[in-house]
This record gives C-alpha cells, structure tokens and sequence, in this order.
C-alpha cells in the first residue's frame, strides 16, 4: 500500500519535467520561426521607411511644425519689436521742434513802453512783464510782475515816499529823466528816487541779485521819462 502512492509521485514528476523539457523546445521552434524575415510583408514595409526617411525627413519636421503651429506667433513679436525700433527715431524729430523754442527767448527783448498820464511818466519793460495798477498809502503804484523778480514804479503824492530813507541825498552821479537821483542798492534789489512837479517818484526793481534782471532793471531805470 506504501508504495504505489510513491511509484505514482515518481511518474508525476517525471512527466511534469518532461513537459517542462517539450515546452522549451517548441517555445524555441516557434522563435525561430519568428525570427525568419521571408513572410511577413509588414516588416518588409518597416525595413522601406529608414531607407526613405532620410530624404523625406522635411515631412516629418513640417508635421511638428503643425504641431507646433503656436510658434508663428513668435512672428508678430518680432514685428512688434520692429515698430518700436521705429519709434525712437520719430521721437528725436519732435524733440528737435523744442530746440528751436530759443527764438522765443527773443520775447525779453522785445519792450513795451508804458505811460501814465495821471501820474506824468513813461517807462520801457519787457513784453514779458505784467502791468498793474493800484494804490498804496503814499500814492499810486504801477508794478512791472515776473515771477522772477518785480519791477515797480511808485508815486508819491503830498510830499510822501514809498519808502523811507534817512540819508536821502540827490546828485547828479545818476541822471534819470533830466532830474538828478538818490540810488540805494542791497543784495536783491535797486531803487532810484527822483523828484518832478510836486511829486516823488521812486522806481524799485527787484533783482534777487540775478545779473540778468540786473541789466534789465538798468534799461528800466535809464527808460524812465517823464511826460
């Protein structure tokens, strides 16, 4: 009873490791039968297309190319990088216009001649000054405005000053309209006084010490006349 049970397992083994055996051979028929390149009319097609591929490779750049379809955007780019470029170079053309602004700066050498009857005088300024006219404690005032610096022409009635001077002492260093003059100079401005028909005129500039008005205040002061 032993040992049929044992004769049976020794078959089985036998049989199992003899299939195992027939089964690596026929799985290496069937791979060499696989392995054979005449039959089969589909890797004969796979062996055409290396050789074709070298010289229709263009076709394959221009399927990423559709692919990649989103790259001619990279096109409008560089046309908008163009007009740009463009740009600067009609920009120093308008700011050459400007330039040419200094013929404005003849406008302070144009002048204007103001005269008051009332008051008896004439004046030359700047066409870049202001005129006002109006009244102070002493009498009437006409100030000559920029920003830069006022120029004033003041009135004295009834034997009053716009301003006053403890040494006020007339020569004749300074002549102005005909009449002789006291002239006090600080640091930011002049002022010449003289004296006419009962009234005290006083001009005043306001220079701020800038050369510029400075040479300007002297031709308001030598333009003074008296009518």
């Amino acid at each position: 009873m032993k040992t049929k049970p044992s004769l049976y397992l020794v078959l089985t083994v036998i049989l199992v490791i003899l299939s195992i055996i027939g089964g690596i051979f026929l799985f290496q028929i069937i791979n060499k039968q696989d392995n054979t390149p005449s039959n089969s009319s589909s890797t004969a097609k796979i062996e055409l297309i290396p050789t074709d591929v070298p010289q229709i490779s263009v076709t394959p750049v221009a399927t990423t190319a559709a692919k990649i379809s989103p790259t001619p955007i990279a096109s409008p780019t560089s046309k908008i990088k163009v007009t740009p470029t463009a740009t600067p170079t009609a920009i120093p053309t308008k700011k050459v216009t400007p330039t040419i602004t200094p013929t404005t700066t003849s406008a302070p050498s144009a002048t204007l001649t103001y005269s008051s009857s009332t008051d008896g005088f004439s004046v030359d300024y700047s066409s870049t000054r202001k005129v006002y006219q109006d009244t102070e404690s002493s009498g009437n005032r006409y100030t000559f405005s920029l920003s830069s610096g006022n120029f004033a022409v003041h009135i004295g009635l009834n034997d009053k000053w716009a301003w006053t001077a403890p040494n006020r002492n007339f020569s004749g260093d300074l002549i102005v309209a005909g009449q002789n003059t006291y002239r006090y100079d600080i640091s930011n401005q002049t002022i010449v006084d003289l004296q006419s028909n009962g009234k005290n005129y006083t001009i005043q500039c306001v220079h701020n010490g800038k050369e510029s008005l400075k040479t300007e205040c002297e031709s308001f002061i030598s333009s003074f006349k008296l009518l």
